[in-house]
């Protein structure tokens, strides 16, 4: 590999040459941090001279003679076709532009206020390079509207905004350096001595290598110098092999789309794609681990390699971009947005997500779905309800630990891949079958009996499955019943506070009246038998905060007050009013076939019709027909 240094000043920097900004550097991402600390160390330098020589003319003789340099760094390019790109150095060198572009506008002509200064400047921002075509020395045909907005000191129009992430750093930035630039500079003196300062002074050194060996740079400048994320290293490491002439079809590719993941989140990019490489390339979660760390390196190795052949071959890295990456990476972000809002057609990416805070379901969907799958959203809701199934129907029998479940998870992989919509989510069932057989040593074939339902209950469960539990079956019981849901399935299931937290009641308080319920042969209260049967699913309620409270301890006659009116309605359906002249009920009962009865009194035989009702509901909810 041979390096060429060149060191140069900004007057040399832009005076003849025309850059290019590489598929590794299209967007512009320092932040006012960044640009702060570039200008704060520039000043820092001219003031220590400038003071020193307060009333020295501003010549170029002068200041070269009389003040120290600033060096900035290196920047990297590479030459091909004729044409200058920037591998490395984009951040600072469009930095470097807009302070030159300031500095021209402080040099107002209505004030005859350095005129040659200003034409000077006015060269190093712009000017024709070859091919006698006049542009920006840092070029960008994306770009170039706003620079010339920004240029001509008019205000950048909606449609220059289009660059992203990109514009509104530059219009942010250049704001920033505008103001720093007018306070600093208050005098004629000082602005043509520093115009001198910054053209002559500050020093930046060009590292011009060959094509073949810029993404091996890339990736050493990385390693040592300004951390990037992998997925950041990737993108150098993959269009590095494609021909310049045609790399600007895949780096828009790349680009479009990232770039709303990037607006999601800051790592957003590499979650989609270690999320879609342990979709495709692991069995187990050892397996998956792998990606954790550096896949920009892992993407390369042999069990990828034999299906992606991204190593040293452009054929293969552009159908990579073209097909997989292209698609994965809009199914995650549809996947991302399913999870973010309630949708009527895929619900359960919604609970899995923002209910009970996990991603699973995203792995295995891009697992099972394969490049423009005709059946993308038959799959997505598949996978979706039988993720939610497995997470509630291990809960329910006890067998849910997370780390075993992410083990199931990617076990899962094999199976889902390729596989058609209609038969995902008994694979699935199957799997979660056989874990519950193996954690509770039985050799069941139902997912869930009554003997084991009727077991469970308040004391097995945080508050959360609790609340989420109930809350889904609150959303079945008032969809049964042509109603609506009197507030959010989010707040019931995590609202806090006076307005949108909510509690778990225990139908059988701890009163007199149900003690009595729980007394032995010899008289005595059995306190553990109570404890046991108040918990149980069937005994259970989920109402608002105060409404919980003030119910705590009263007697039954009076929790129906409470459980009357504005009450959930898995709550009112124990009413005997709630029955009267209720239609809704009526057709309710009769299409879903559930033994909804009102309970004037609640006792050990009630709480047991209760139990099966819910027990019933759950299988309506999650059993493997629903």
């Amino acid at each position: 590999m041979e390096v060429h240094p060149d060191k140069q000043n900004i007057d040399t920097l832009f005076a003849t040459k025309n850059y290019h900004i590489d598929f590794y550097q299209r967007e512009y991402k320092w932040t006012g941090d960044e640009v702060g600390r570039l200008m704060e160390d520039i000043f820092y330098h001219f003031e220590q001279s400038y003071i020193k020589h307060p009333d020295l003319d501003p010549t170029d003789e002068n200041v070269q003679s009389n003040y120290s340099w600033y060096y900035l760094n290196t920047y990297i390019t590479n030459k091909t076709n004729g044409r200058i790109f920037i591998v490395d150095g984009q951040q600072r060198l469009t930095t470097l532009t807009l302070m030159l572009i300031a500095l021209y506008h402080l040099c107002r002509p209505e004030a005859l206020q350095s005129p040659e200064l200003r034409d000077w400047l006015k060269a190093k921002i712009a000017g024709v390079g070859i091919g006698g075509k006049k542009q920006f020395w840092m070029a960008h045909e994306k770009r170039d509207a706003l620079m010339q907005a920004l240029f001509e000191g008019v205000t950048p129009s909606a449609d220059m905004m289009d660059d992203g992430i990109t514009a509104h750093h530059i219009i942010e930035n250049y704001a920033l350096i505008e103001k720093k630039m007018a306070t600093s500079l208050p005098t004629r003196h000082k602005l043509d001595t520093f115009i001198y300062y910054f053209l002559c002074m500050v020093v930046i050194i060009n590292l011009e290598v060959e094509q073949t060996d810029v993404p091996m740079v890339f990736e050493v400048i990385n390693d040592r110098g300004v951390r990037l994320l992998p997925y950041e290293i990737l993108k150098g490491k993959l269009l590095g092999q494609i021909d310049k002439t045609e790399v600007d079809l895949y780096a828009d590719i790349w680009e479009q789309s990232f770039h709303e993941l990037e607006a999601w989140s800051d790592g957003e990019p590499d979650d989609f794609l270690r999320t879609y490489l342990r979709a495709h390339f692991s069995e187990i979660r050892k397996d998956g681990q792998k990606f954790d760390g550096p896949y920009h390196r892992s993407i390369f190795e042999e069990k990828c390699e034999q299906t992606l052949h991204l190593k040293r071959n452009p054929q293969g890295v552009k159908a990579f971009l073209k097909g997989p990456f292209r698609y994965y990476a809009k199914l995650f972000l549809k996947l991302r947005r399913l999870g973010d809002e309630l949708t009527d057609s895929f619900p359960e990416c919604f609970y899995n997500a923002q209910l009970n805070r996990m991603d699973g379901h995203i792995m295995l969907t891009l697992a099972t779905c394969t490049v423009d799958d005709p059946e993308e959203d038959a799959k997505i809701r598949a996978v979706a309800r039988a993720f939610d199934r497995a997470y509630v129907m291990l809960q329910l029998n006890r067998a849910y630990d997370s780390n075993r479940f992410q083990e199931l998870l990617y076990t899962l992989h094999p199976s889902l891949r390729n596989c058609p919509s209609s038969e995902i989510e008994n694979r699935i069932n199957d799997k979660v079958q056989a874990e519950i057989n193996e954690r509770r040593n039985t050799n069941s074939t139902e997912l869930l009996a009554y003997g084991q339902f009727k077991q469970v209950g308040y004391g097995d469960y945080n508050t959360r499955f609790l609340r989420y539990f109930l809350a889904r079956v609150e959303a079945f019981v008032t969809n049964g019943l042509n109603y609506q849901l009197q507030d959010t399935l989010y707040n019931y299931v995590v609202g806090v506070g006076k307005g949108t937290g909510y509690h778990i009641e225990h139908i059988l308080a701890r009163n007199e009246e149900n003690r009595a319920l729980f007394m032995d042969s010899n008289g005595k209260f059995d306190e553990a038998l109570f404890e046991n049967e108040r918990n149980r699913f069937g005994g259970l309620l989920l109402l608002k905060g105060r409404d919980n409270n003030s119910s705590n301890d009263e007697n039954y006659q009076n929790k129906l007050k409470t459980y009357s009116g504005s009450a959930p309605y898995l709550a009112q359906t124990l009413v005997p009013d709630f029955y009267k002249s209720n239609s809704a009920m009526k057709d309710f009962k009769a299409k879903s076939g559930l033994t909804f009865t009102p309970m004037p009194a609640f006792n050990r035989s009630t709480l047991e019709e209760r139990s099966e009702l819910l027990y019933a509901l759950t299988q309506k909810i999650w059993g493997s027909n629903a």
